[in-house]
């Protein structure tokens, strides 16, 4: 195996230089820096983690367990999250949980309590109790954590403002039988449930529903198994066959409202003339589908940086500090799909 040393000699420079450049410290300058990278290549130098770990008690590593990756929002969250990391001297490793208690479970006892320094987890199944446990005191933040006494630091998606602005965006273009579609209306009765994205995303209609004077009754909303393109196709097609007429459509994420755009199409209902739609992500498919998709768009680059720094703060010593919980950015992005034009 090639050393440290060996790669210092090739490129002229201290076996310290030669750390301090491949760690991509910015006290070596550029110059320096690319002759030590050049020698590592051309001696296929590569870092033996064990000793690494060993001698820092560090891998440089960081997991990211995020859910349903083949979906657009979760891959372009995982890119995100991983830039960011990038950029912070970390390498991270993206793993998918799956609707499995035993998957988010391996994923916490074979990855983040062995190999990495800490892990960014959106838990689907497990409790931040059976986390803490289960993680091996590593640091842990959580995505769209529903516990009602938070564990771990968290970062939120902007779930009730953004559903807020969806509302309040419908509303103000003169839509006044407004449907919900991807939630279950009995969830803002449920305590225990109120910290989940359905349920932020709910009041978040509400409120907007309230700010008009308009009652919000489950009418409003039609729940779904899932918040999948087909799915919401189906369910829209379903809907508009029993003779239900609407002339707003609020989905819970944008892969819905681009299979009910379609739904719609196939029965000769047209976004915006007759219904106009908004969605919630901000994916870029919505830029480029016919009509572009109106969207309560979550900053992905906020949302990442919060989560990484949070994380950081963790793996570098801080363990006093209080849980904290933050909430990404977002932004109202008005596209063809809720047009002003009749």
């Amino acid at each position: 195996m090639v050393t440290m040393r060996e790669v210092a000699e090739a490129a002229g420079v201290s076996r310290a230089t030669a750390s301090y450049a491949l760690r991509g410290d910015p006290r070596i300058i550029p110059k320096t820096a690319e002759k030590v990278m050049r020698a590592a290549r051309d001696l296929q130098y590569t870092t033996n983690l064990t000793a690494k770990s060993l001698r820092s008690g560090k891998s440089g590593i960081i997991g990211v367990a995020i859910f349903e990756l083949d979906k657009p929002y979760p891959s372009e969250m995982s890119a995100a999250v991983s830039r960011e990391a990038a950029k912070n001297g970390f390498q991270a490793i993206i793993q998918q949980t799956s609707n499995s208690k035993e998957s988010e479970i391996s994923i916490l006892q074979k990855v983040t309590s062995q190999l990495c320094d800490g892990t960014i987890f959106s838990p689907g199944n497990v409790t931040s109790e059976e986390i803490k446990e289960l993680a091996g005191g590593k640091p842990i933040v959580l995505l769209d954590s529903t516990s009602l006494s938070p564990l771990f630091d968290t970062v939120l998606t902007p779930s009730e403002d953004g559903a807020h602005d969806a509302i309040e965006h419908l509303l103000k273009i003169g839509c006044r039988n407004i449907l919900i579609l991807g939630a279950d209306f009995g969830i803002l009765q449920k305590p225990d449930q109120k910290m989940t994205v359905s349920a932020r995303r709910l009041r978040g209609c509400k409120r907007a529903f309230d700010e008009v004077g308009m009652s919000f009754t489950h009418d409003n909303v039609v729940d779904t198994p899932d918040w999948g393109t087909e799915t919401a196709r189906r369910t829209i097609h379903n809907l508009v066959q029993s003779g239900r007429h609407f002339d707003g459509l609020f989905c819970m994420t944008d892969s819905m409202s681009l299979g009910a755009i379609r739904s719609l199409a196939d029965s000769g209902i047209r976004v915006p003339d007759d219904v106009r739609v908004i969605g919630f992500d901000g994916i870029n498919e919505g830029d480029f589908s016919v009509p572009s998709l109106s969207t309560i768009e979550v900053d992905l680059h906020d949302l990442a940086q919060k989560s990484i720094e949070l994380l950081a703060r963790r793996i570098d010593g801080d363990t006093t500090s209080i849980p904290q919980s933050v909430t990404a950015e977002y932004r109202l992005i008005e596209r063809e799909s809720t047009s002003m034009q009749r």
